[in-house]
């Protein structure tokens, strides 16, 4: 380990002692990155679906905001590789699991693009299956964030996991609706925008 990082690290858990805070993680930046994207993407879809904002093809739409956010989370992530106290325990489970949430969700939905293609003029409902795309992400982000409480030693986490899987219920329930779309945009802001900025707050004050 190069001095600097050994540093760092010394001067993360200096932070964490003197401050008393559970163990904090550093990868909330990556978390505002993805939950303004897809929270802002979602409440274009709703506006469009209203007239309110003029119509684009919404295969287009979704793959450049995947697109912009993979590009722009890599970066991010490149950064957050190197905080101090990244290498601790709990922000490399809390990684390892929103990295492989993140890499479900994307193959999930270049498989559903891949059938949009497949299927085009067949009977397949490839519109409702588009339509589950964020009830399971919900699902998925309720399930990251349990991983998280419990790698951080922070119950409020588990408050975000128990409203994601609300609202991935609720998002089911008003499947193919323009209501779901708004109900997906506000909760992104909520569970993963909103705890990203928290987390942010919460890294030690000396070494941000």
């Amino acid at each position: 380990m190069k001095k600097s990082n050994a540093e760092d690290d010394l001067a993360y858990v200096r932070a964490i002692a003197e401050e008393g805070r559970n163990v904090p993680l550093v990868g909330g930046s990556s978390f505002v990155v993805w939950g303004s994207i897809i929270g802002t993407t979602a409440l274009i879809q709703f506006f469009m679906s209203l007239g309110v904002l003029p119509g684009v093809n919404m295969l287009v739409l979704w793959s450049v905001a995947f697109v912009l956010g993979w590009i722009v989370g890599s970066f991010v992530g490149s950064r957050n590789k190197n905080a101090p106290g990244a290498s601790s325990i709990g922000n490399r489970i809390v990684g390892a699991a929103w990295s492989a949430c993140g890499i479900f969700i994307s193959l999930y939905w270049l498989s559903l693009v891949s059938a949009f293609f497949l299927h085009q003029g067949d009977s397949a409902p490839v519109g409702f299956l588009f339509a589950t795309m964020f009830p399971v992400a919900f699902g998925i982000y309720g399930i990251a964030f349990f991983v998280t409480s419990i790698a951080a030693n922070q119950s409020w986490y588990r408050w975000v996991s128990i409203g994601s899987w609300i609202i991935s219920v609720i998002l089911i329930l008003t499947l193919m609706s323009d209501a779901m779309m708004l109900l997906a945009g506000l909760g992104t802001y909520a569970v993963v925008l909103a705890p990203g900025i928290v987390m942010l707050k919460n890294q030690p004050s000396d070494i941000v």
